[in-house]
């Protein structure tokens, strides 16, 4: 039996095992481009970046796409060192507190991009990094799910903040382990927000190697709370590991989307260009197709296949001998009684009414008490 657990999104959808994986582009900060970027692309500001990625995620048939949004001086400390993924990009000479502010997007360009979203018809997410820019979300663009980073799955004083907002809550994991996992979980359960959560599992490294995905422990979370719904937030090179989690039973899947992976940047290199990104719904939406439902039925295919299953016939006997399994076999007939247990026991002990001289079809007028 499935368990119908299941989010609804205010006025715009439903989340859960049952309906369609929620399908997230995360843009992040990768509409904003330097100059020589936005030259190639023949735009002038990263407005029309995103606005370009908008249209292309929408074509492509995804159900939200995500951004960034933050204020540097509350989000990053001075003098810290760049995560490893960034130092490796000799590109970034920056120190991390200063790259960070090159990307911080002011709030009135992101109530745009939002703006633009309501107007093509996709859902527009952000993830905060802090409080004031959670409040902004929420009371100015009005976002109907807050999705956070996996920085924030330890970060129970920002997750108190969060829950009073009352919205759905999607939480990545990656940088943790699963008691660190299931501490948030009874902090969820302690504070009433865990009908509202999803979880994303997620490998933090940019791209993710494959030896360190482990989607098993996505298996491992349905089963230690079959109560709850998980999805994963993809940092792979390939499409893979998101139709992995498909199989598995991932409610939602997010995966990073530049317009070209040669771009200046932290992010491109590790996300998908926009033909990775439409052959990536095309095989997430098929995977969905062949996955099917929860049910065992005869196909309407099948159907028109059934007189390949073998069906009981008698072998010659006379009239008056009481029928043992040796007197019956099995053979394709296009018709007839099954071979199964329960037809079987009605069967062996009876009589046969007259004699049967070739091998025949087996029918219930061949036999009596």
């Amino acid at each position: 039996m499935v368990i119908q657990m299941r989010i609804e999104i205010k006025n715009k959808r439903t989340i859960g095992k049952l309906e369609p994986i929620f399908l997230i582009a995360e843009i992040g900060i990768n509409h904003i481009l330097n100059e020589k970027d936005k030259m190639k692309l023949g735009l002038s500001n990263s407005f029309e970046v995103a606005c370009k990625m908008i249209d292309i995620a929408k074509e492509a048939g995804v159900d939200a796409v995500k951004f960034q949004t933050f204020k540097t001086e509350e989000l990053q400390f001075q003098g810290i060192s760049k995560p490893d993924y960034q130092e490796q990009n000799e590109e970034i000479r920056e120190s991390y507190y200063d790259l960070i502010k090159k990307y911080e997007e002011d709030y009135n360009e992101q109530k745009k991009i939002a703006d633009y979203c309501n107007k093509v018809g996709i859902l527009f997410l952000s993830t905060p990094y802090d409080i004031e820019s959670a409040l902004f979300l929420v009371n100015e663009l009005e976002v109907p799910i807050i999705k956070l980073a996996s920085i924030e799955l330890n970060n129970h004083h920002f997750l108190k903040q969060i829950v009073q907002f009352n919205l759905p809550i999607i939480l990545s994991t990656g940088l943790s382990n699963e008691e660190d996992v299931e501490e948030t979980i009874k902090l969820a359960q302690k504070m009433h927000f865990k009908d509202r959560l999803i979880l994303l599992h997620c490998t933090s490294d940019y791209p993710a190697k494959k030896h360190e995905i482990n989607l098993n422990i996505l298996k491992n979370y349905y089963n230690k709370y079959p109560n709850m719904l998980f999805g994963y937030s993809d940092h792979s090179e390939n499409n893979l590991p998101s139709l992995g989690a498909a199989a598995i039973g991932a409610v939602v899947i997010e995966r990073h989307f530049t317009l070209d992976k040669s771009f200046s940047g932290p992010d491109h290199r590790a996300s998908m260009n926009p033909s990775e990104l439409k052959k990536w719904v095309e095989e997430i939406r098929n995977m969905e197709v062949i996955l099917g439902n929860y049910t065992k039925e005869i196909t309407e295919s099948e159907k028109k296949n059934l007189n390949m299953r073998k069906f009981l016939v008698l072998n010659p006997v006379k009239k008056g001998t009481i029928i043992s399994e040796n007197h019956l076999t099995t053979m394709r007939t296009g018709k007839g009684i099954l071979p199964k247990n329960c037809n079987l026991q009605k069967i062996i002990g009876k009589k046969v009414c007259k004699d049967i001289k070739k091998r025949t079809i087996f029918s219930w007028d061949l036999i009596s008490d």
